[in-house]
């Protein structure tokens, strides 16, 4: 009785953001609210559910292809969680990292460590964001988590859905994940399915997406842990070295499953697996929870991801056990994949 109460009441609220989020996309769609045209390339990364799909891997692949082939890139996240969200901030000019991962948010601080040549702005004014990257010299605009942000006009606009739940339970939030209703994959230029296994996706959710938007390229994807590198530790090891350990692993990521899968998947040992909230702000109890996990299971290793590990240096130093997090390849299974996203540039 009481989750059949919840259902109704959660799809009451469910009722009222479709009408918010309808009336902002008529709204846009009528001219009302005014979208502004950047005077270089722009390539949206983002998707439809609040859960993880692996957008910041992707900003990061496509960001370095792009710089590869001599473009000046710019990523601009909006820094969920950091300090001041109203603020912008300049993570990296291309040359220095400026800000860490309190001030900026994990994410731009994950991309600015990862790209050092690229120039990585966070906070909630994106345009703001955009014309500073402009004035440092940017070629190439790429929106981390872009789809729902409809007031800057995009040259690709990239969709990505994990392969396991691409659409959830089908509902709105709050009674479910859905950010927007699936008629939004009209907006696609191209679509990611992202976590596929074997680099497949259920024929049904690959036939709703074709019958939705006929005309955009599919594309499939997935990752694969390439080093284990130490965090309280000066030591990197391969993931065939790793598979003498016995691990506890732990992330505060969108889909923590897709962790832990990942690691079996790679034929590491996961005893016991421990998540935590999306960009969760660590502290020393919920260090310590995990390494008592750890002791309770006379398990000498702890695993973790590279967007968990920047936050952890300090909390884990003198840890009497050793905390190791994994670098990944994002892998695809067309070879031309990355050329097709950016093909307008």
């Amino acid at each position: 009785k009481e989750n059949f109460l919840l259902k109704h009441v959660l799809g009451f609220f469910s009722a009222f953001y479709r009408l918010a989020y309808k009336l902002r996309l008529k709204l846009y769609t009528m001219g009302f609210l005014n979208k502004v045209s950047l005077p270089v390339k722009v390539i949206s990364i983002g998707n439809i559910t609040t859960g993880g799909t692996g957008k910041t891997p992707t900003t990061i692949e496509l960001a370095r292809h792009l710089i590869n082939k001599g473009f000046k890139v710019a990523i601009l996240s909006r820094g969920y969680k950091k300090q001041n969200i109203n603020e912008n901030i300049l993570v990296s000019d291309g040359i220095d990292i400026l800000a860490d991962y309190e001030v900026s948010g994990d994410e731009p601080y994950l991309i600015a460590k990862s790209l050092r040549k690229a120039i990585v702005l966070s906070g909630a004014n994106r345009i703001k964001s955009a014309y500073s990257a402009i004035k440092l010299g940017a070629q190439v605009i790429l929106l981390d988590d872009g789809y729902q942000h409809l007031k800057i006009n995009r040259n690709e606009n990239i969709l990505l859905l994990d392969s396991s739940k691409p659409f959830d339970n089908g509902y709105l939030l709050p009674r479910g994940e859905l950010r927007e209703d699936l008629e939004c994959i009209k907006r696609a230029t191209t679509v990611i399915f992202t976590n596929s296994k074997d680099f497949q996706a259920n024929e049904s959710h690959i036939n709703i997406v074709k019958s939705i938007n006929p005309n955009a390229p599919i594309l499939f994807m997935n990752y694969k842990i390439k080093n284990i590198r130490g965090i309280n530790i000066k030591k990197n090891i391969t993931v065939d070295e790793g598979k003498k350990n016995k691990y506890i692993s732990f992330s505060g990521i969108g889909n923590p499953e897709n962790f832990t899968n990942s690691l079996k998947e790679s034929g590491l040992e996961v005893i016991q697996s421990v998540g935590f909230p999306d960009h969760h702000d660590y502290e020393y109890a919920d260090i310590k929870k995990v390494i008592d996990i750890a002791i309770k299971n006379n398990v000498q290793d702890i695993i973790t991801t590279e967007k968990d590990a920047i936050k952890l240096e300090e909390l884990c130093m003198s840890a009497p056990v050793t905390f190791w997090y994994t670098e990944i390849d994002v892998r695809w299974k067309d070879s031309n994949s990355l050329e097709v996203l950016t093909r307008t540039c």
